[in-house]
């Protein structure tokens, strides 16, 4: 099946259409195309508030990776292995809810961006303590489908604010600077919530992340007038 579904993607990408480059981008060094984008992010202060809201909570989205979620599985829910299979679709089938709901309800959900972003990260925070704390199955995956609603909606909207706040000259190294910051983020913060379930058990490390993303709550609290940024 893997094999297929690659096949199929690979099959996908000969559909793709390249426009052709300009003069500009061909010659630009990768350097510059950095330079800009960390000039462009530090000139906007939509953009410069949502990667900082992001990451914060790229330090504690780390806590629903494997590794941590089996000891999960295994100190507090006292249960199989499968069972980070069910929570983890939980979670998707919660992201996949929240998508439809964002495509039915978009022209709403556009006028109280700031809300939804604002209430979403104390929601996840709270999620986050509550499935962190609970020792019941059923409860298990019912917060874990929760949590995946804030999520997808947030997502969406930090996707919409920086592709109106950034110029289709910015916009691509936006995103890479954008995407090496918040990969490099993730990658130490695996390392950092291992750490802390390792030594301190897995209910402090969901203490420490709900902690991560109440943080963000506050942040995005203080800075929600950032969410009236200019294009750039």
């Amino acid at each position: 099946m893997t094999v297929i579904l690659y096949a199929v993607s690979t099959i996908c990408t000969i559909k793709i259409e390249i426009t052709e480059q300009t003069a500009e981008t061909i010659h630009s060094s990768s350097r510059d195309s950095i330079k800009s984008g960390w000039v462009a992010i530090r000139k906007n202060p939509t953009i410069r508030t949502l990667i900082s809201l992001d990451f914060i909570t790229t330090l504690a989205s780390s806590v629903w990776v494997a590794a941590v979620i089996y000891v999960y599985v295994e100190q507090n829910l006292k249960l199989g292995e499968q069972w980070w299979g069910y929570i983890n679709t939980s979670y998707f089938i919660g992201m996949i809810v929240s998508g439809l709901l964002v495509i039915r309800f978009a022209k709403l959900l556009e006028r109280y961006i700031c809300f939804f972003i604002v209430f979403g990260l104390f929601l996840s925070a709270l999620l986050t303590m509550l499935f962190g704390a609970n020792t019941n199955p059923a409860i298990a995956l019912l917060l874990a489908c929760l949590y995946g609603l804030p999520e997808q909606i947030r997502d969406v909207f930090y996707t919409k604010l920086i592709q109106d706040q950034a110029s289709e000259k910015t916009l691509a190294k936006i995103y890479a600077v954008w995407g090496a910051v918040i990969n490099l983020t993730f990658a130490c913060s695996v390392l950092l919530l291992g750490y802390i379930t390792e030594t301190y058990g897995v209910k402090t490390t969901f203490q420490f992340s709900s902690i991560l993303i109440f943080i963000a709550f506050l942040y995005a609290i203080w800075k929600r007038k950032d969410f009236q940024g200019i294009e750039i």
